[in-house]
């Protein structure tokens, strides 16, 4: 009692409390985290429906890949291959970024609380925004829900006439131009290269990649990632349902271009993504409707796809270790990436309020720095690394809980706007490739930011081009009559 009531167990007291309402923070930040993920899970099922669209692939794949395994991640203190290493009755150790960030950052626990909040506002702020949409446009949203439940019984409908003419004059001219880049920066050449690297020496593939992987015209990139995938998709469905055999030859030949450039990338995920974009819009020609059969299929074919091409693209990668290789890169590099972002911002480096952003740099009289390049030069001593993390990571970086909140709401707004345009038709050629394009628009808002997932990762870009194509398409004639949604419709 004397001691509690002296001077010198006065510290002792605080240091307890303190730590006390950390612990009571950090179990509260889990438990929003946990409750946030349930919430969404919910809508998916009840609300939003399992239909394939690219609302739903959004909260899917979030739920995938920062779902339990986030959650696991930081529990396990970032346990290598934590989920192989239980299902096989053996142990991992932990991630060596843990340590690292816990000696430049002594207060780790507001480091993980931070990142709990910010998924858990996440969550909040998609369904808020695909909420939004849904009150803002009822009866568009009333035509794509019907639309949606008797997509199964509908058949792919195409365009006629200048439609064929106007999709042929796009994906010549597009095939075209990527094949000038392709044969004048030698893509061939590169990928065979790379290719005869001879024995199992990753670590001269490593360095081959980071010195000839890719190209450096930016246009180009643009067109490989947001805008060829769409417009092969779009090109064999229309070339096929018309039995236009001129448009499938140059989809082909688009495919073609396009998975050259892919594999040029030199990297695992680029061919991988376009085969499984592929997959996703024949998959769509069928059936919109997503089973455990369908589900367990689908992943069973994502995984063996990067299996087959981490085998090629890494020769001393084999077996278990191939496996376990790709379960880190699906699972726990994303959320390490996450955790590298939080633990830079605003434990190491304030936060940027609008400086991550080139144009508002450029307006604040500041040299533009991106985050994801101050958290690589932080935890690897190299401005070289790229260290891209969740779209909400960018946002935290720049406005804190802020931009988390802002950042979602238009995340979640922008996915459901483009099935409620495009999706409200029914089964089109022009919302499968849309579709197909949106994949890998979501795909690049899990590991990038907003701006670079809406342009580069074609979220926003493709379904513009896509709209574009199809006011063409009605200028010059032939306009589609109305889909047997919209007369269902029109007759209630």
């Amino acid at each position: 009692m004397g001691l509690l009531q002296s001077g010198r167990a006065e510290p002792f007291a605080q240091t307890s409390f303190g730590f006390s309402q950390e612990i009571i923070m950090l179990s509260v930040s889990y438990a929003a985290a946990a409750a946030a993920m349930l919430a969404a899970a919910l809508y998916l099922f009840f609300r939003l429906r399992l239909f394939l669209t690219t609302t739903t692939m959004l909260i899917g794949s979030l739920l995938l890949i920062y779902g339990p395994a986030f959650l696991s991640y930081t529990l396990s203190s970032g346990e290598l291959s934590f989920l192989i290493h239980r299902l096989s009755g053996s142990a991992g150790v932990p991630h060596p970024i843990f340590p690292i960030i816990q000696a430049r950052v002594p207060d780790f626990d507001a480091v993980v609380i931070a990142m709990n909040f910010s998924v858990a506002l996440m969550y909040i702020g998609i369904i808020s925004g695909i909420e939004a949409v849904d009150r803002l446009f009822p009866k568009r949203i009333t035509t794509m829900r019907t639309a949606l439940t008797v997509w199964n019984a509908q058949a792919l409908q195409g365009d006629i006439g200048a439609g064929y003419r106007v999709e042929l004059i796009v994906i010549l001219t597009l095939t075209l131009v990527m094949s000038y880049f392709s044969i004048t920066e030698n893509h061939l050449a590169t990928i065979w290269n790379f290719l005869t690297i001879t024995g199992n020496d990753d670590v001269a593939r490593n360095a081959f990649r980071f010195n000839h992987g890719g190209s450096p015209d930016y246009l180009y990139r643009l067109m490989l990632g947001a805008v060829a995938p769409m417009f092969v998709i779009w090109g064999v469905l229309a070339g096929w349902s018309g039995r236009s055999w001129s448009l499938l030859l140059a989809a082909s030949l688009l495919f073609i271009v396009t998975l050259i450039g892919k594999s040029e990338t030199l990297s695992k995920a680029p061919p991988a993504f376009f085969l499984v974009q592929l997959m996703v819009a024949a998959f769509l020609t069928f059936t919109n409707r997503v089973t455990w059969r369908s589900a367990l299929g689908a992943a069973g074919g994502v995984v063996l796809t990067l299996f087959a091409v981490t085998l090629l693209v890494m020769s001393s990668t084999q077996g278990t270790a191939a496996l376990k290789f790709v379960y880190s890169r699906v699972f726990e590099v994303p959320n390490q990436a996450l955790l590298e972002f939080f633990g830079t911002f605003p434990f190491i480096h304030p936060f940027m309020w609008g400086a991550n952003i080139r144009p508002v740099a450029t307006l604040m009289g500041q040299s533009f720095i991106p985050a994801f390049s101050i958290v690589a030069h932080t935890w690897y001593g190299t401005y070289d690394v790229t260290s891209n993390a969740l779209f909400v990571a960018d946002a935290w970086a720049d406005f804190s809980y802020a931009g988390v909140i802002v950042w979602s709401l238009i995340a979640g707004a922008v996915c459901r706007s483009i099935d409620a345009i495009f999706l409200a038709n029914g089964k089109t050629v022009a919302g499968v490739a849309v579709l197909g394009a949106a994949f890998f628009g979501v795909f690049t808002l899990l590991i990038t930011a907003l701006s670079t997932a809406l342009t580069s990762g074609g979220l926003l870009l493709a379904p513009i081009l896509a709209g574009l194509v199809l006011m063409a398409t009605r200028y010059f004639g032939q306009r589609r009559p109305g889909s047997p949604v919209e007369h269902a419709v029109r007759n209630e």
